[in-house]
């Protein structure tokens, strides 16, 4: 009897360590900005810089992060400063493509492009910076269809390198990585 009972609280023991390594592990959820300020209602993007040749990529990267803090729920975008209580601003510092493969007549048949900017997100009235890095890589491989025109198969890849490149420096932001 007193061994069956020994038994049975060994197994007992051992199902909540279990418990406990599994659930205790140290996953969770992915930070949702605990650490801004819970005064910081609204944000307003302000326009990109774009130190680039390319015409046009700054907007993108704007539209994208302003698609990145209505997707968030913890913030509500303005359109107008006055109304902030943040900012998130930027640059674009660098943009190329790269042919990543050729076809039989040596034209490109896929490229990578690969954007670098800085961006920050700071309080309006005491300008303070809450998040800010001066070295944000994104890349999006992508396939040239026409031969003729390589332009529509780039915008399209440059809206998802907009979207893929924000949605990592806004996760960052919100992680205070």
């Amino acid at each position: 009897m007193k061994k069956q009972n020994f038994l049975s609280a060994i197994k007992s023991g051992l199902t909540l360590l279990i418990v406990l390594v599994i659930f205790g592990c140290g996953y969770t959820f992915a930070p949702q900005g605990e650490h801004i300020d819970s005064r910081i209602q609204n944000v307003y993007v302000a326009p990109f810089g774009n130190r680039t040749a390319l015409a046009e990529v700054e907007n993108y990267m704007r539209s994208a992060f302003i698609d990145q803090v209505i997707q968030s729920n913890r913030f509500q975008t303005v359109s107008d400063i006055e109304q902030a209580d943040a900012v998130i601003s930027g640059n674009i510092l660098n943009i190329s493509t790269s042919t990543l493969s050729y076809r039989d007549n040596l034209l490109a048949a896929e490229e990578r492009m690969t954007v670098i900017l800085e961006a920050s997100f700071r309080e309006k009235d005491t300008g303070k910076t809450i998040w800010s890095s001066r070295n944000i890589v994104g890349t999006v491989d992508y396939r040239l269809i026409d031969d003729t025109n390589p332009l529509p198969a780039r915008k399209q890849a440059l809206s998802k390198l907009a979207q893929d490149t924000t949605e990592n420096a806004f996760n960052m932001m919100m992680a205070d990585f």
